[in-house]
């Protein structure tokens, strides 16, 4: 079968002299049969599926297809490269290659990057989106218990602050003790918020612990003591004790933070993976040492002030500073930040293999360079210029260590450029994980509430329902026919 060739009534033609109109898209193109015949492959080789197209009125082969793209495909049969335009999105080329019968892989080098990338970013989307949408909920059953469906509805209000206006009123006020716990946690560490012997507050809040005379002499003699042996100033610190204000407020956030903890153990869905949580491990630690520090000082009023076992749980307390992640798990922000790290590790370790590497060669550089006839030298050992080199790179910059020669100044000036091209190299990467997350996580409620809708369409069909009236008030039309979706209704 002999191609219909424009200008020779009987479709043939020589090898040059004729020419073929293909219209894509609308767009018009006149190519001759010599360019359609350098590729052995593909639909515009193939003569008979070519006549599949053929339009007898318009003397033409129509395609409906993108007319942008086939310039692409037009200029692989000219030149043999097929080349993918930079504003044409990866599936969308894709299915033209499969169209138009050419392998994908004739696609040059220098153009694979941007066409293959959107496999990988489809994969790390949808891996996104099962990290955005796991849950410890497991699937609803419809002939649920009325307990099942009590326990839905509240694990929905402390761990789903997006399920209704309740849970984002809950979500605030935890947010609210977390933070003021945070802030009671730091205050704890000043002596504006701590009172001194000799202050009223400071035996009015003894007398909550219930200390007895006897104790409360044995505790003046060994402040007393203290205070002869040392200074005035180190006893005071030592047995200073939190503001009571403070500690009522701690209380109070002790308390809400059981509860909240209790109430989720009660009401979640899976009670062993509960336990592997790091916000319940978080909550944990934090919690039970209050707890613990709590009944030894009231068994015991002097472990107020001795240090001893309540100094290793005190600090545990410092894991209070971490309740504040549980943004993470309420704001897709947070996750976006999280999940960029985490898809991130792999640069992030070739990162710090270059950085230590970097570290290693600058400070032994910089400690014989510095040396170098130079008294006044601040690196008595490559360890201290382990120190320097690694704030260099970084480009901190503390100033606490510094070159004084020559030599030193040379070998400072090349790692502070090694560590600006360093970071260079690495901030980018992140950027780019973050910003095709956090621009996925903008568009995804919407996509998919379309997703659920179109799964909701072809579940139930759509249900026509007749909206009957009396004679008397249609004045005898005829029944309004309302198309009304299971969904939406």
């Amino acid at each position: 079968m002999s191609l219909k060739v424009t200008g020779t009534p009987d479709g043939e033609a020589g090898v040059y002299g004729g020419t073929v109109r293909l219209n894509v898209g609308g767009s018009i193109h006149e190519v001759s049969l010599h360019t359609l015949q350098n590729k052995a492959t593909g639909l515009l080789a193939d003569k008979e599926e070519l006549m599949r197209y053929y339009r007898p009125a318009k003397e033409d082969y129509f395609f409906d297809r993108h007319p942008g793209i086939f310039c692409a495909i037009l200029n692989f049969y000219r030149t043999g490269e097929l080349h993918v335009p930079l504003d044409t999105c990866g599936p969308a080329m894709k299915n033209e290659l499969e169209f138009w019968g050419i392998d994908e892989n004739e696609v040059v080098e220098c153009c694979w990057v941007n066409y293959s990338n959107f496999q990988e970013q489809k994969a790390s989307l949808a891996k996104f989106d099962s990290f955005l949408g796991k849950d410890m909920e497991v699937q609803e059953n419809r002939k649920a218990s009325k307990w099942e469906t009590t326990r839905r509805k509240v694990w929905n209000y402390l761990d789903n602050p997006s399920s209704s206006l309740g849970a984002k009123v809950y979500l605030s006020v935890s947010l609210f003790f977390v933070i003021v716990s945070i802030l009671v946690f730091a205050m704890d560490t000043h002596e504006a918020f701590r009172i001194k012997p000799g202050d009223p507050e400071w035996e009015n809040l003894l007398s909550i612990f219930h200390v007895d005379d006897q104790t409360y002499q044995e505790i003046m003699y060994e402040y007393n003591d203290l205070a002869n042996k040392t200074s005035a100033a180190n006893a005071n610190e030592s047995y200073s004790l939190l503001h009571p204000a403070m500690e009522i407020i701690n209380v109070i956030c002790a308390c809400f933070f059981t509860f909240e903890l209790v109430m989720r153990f009660i009401f979640c869905p899976r009670k062993c993976r509960f336990f592997l949580e790091p916000l319940t491990i978080i909550d944990l630690i934090a919690v039970v040492p209050f707890y613990i520090e709590l009944i030894m000082n009231i068994s015991n009023p002097k472990e107020l002030f001795t240090h001893s076992v309540l100094d290793f749980i005190h600090i545990l307390q410092i894991a209070r500073v971490f309740r504040i992640f549980r943004l993470a798990k309420s704001y897709v922000g947070m996750k976006v930040i999280l999940y960029s790290l985490k898809e991130s590790l792999a640069e992030i370790a070739l990162t710090l293999v270059i950085l230590c590497i970097s570290m290693l060669i600058f400070s032994s550089l910089m400690f014989f360079a510095d040396n170098i006839n130079n008294p006044a030298c601040q690196y008595p050992d490559i360890p201290t210029t382990l120190w320097w080199s690694i704030i260099t790179l970084t480009t901190v910059g503390y100033g606490d260590f510094y070159p004084t020669s020559g030599p030193g100044y040379v070998v400072g000036a090349i790692a502070a450029f090694c560590g600006v091209l360093l970071l260079a190299l690495t901030i980018p990467i992140i950027v780019s994980n973050f910003f095709l997350y956090y621009s996925h996580s903008r568009v995804r409620p919407k996509k998919h509430k379309k997703d659920k809708l179109e799964e909701c369409d072809s579940r139930h069909g759509s249900v026509e329902t007749l909206s009957r009236q009396t004679p008397q008030n249609n004045n005898g039309q005829r029944p309004s026919i309302t198309k009304v979706t299971p969904c939406e209704s």
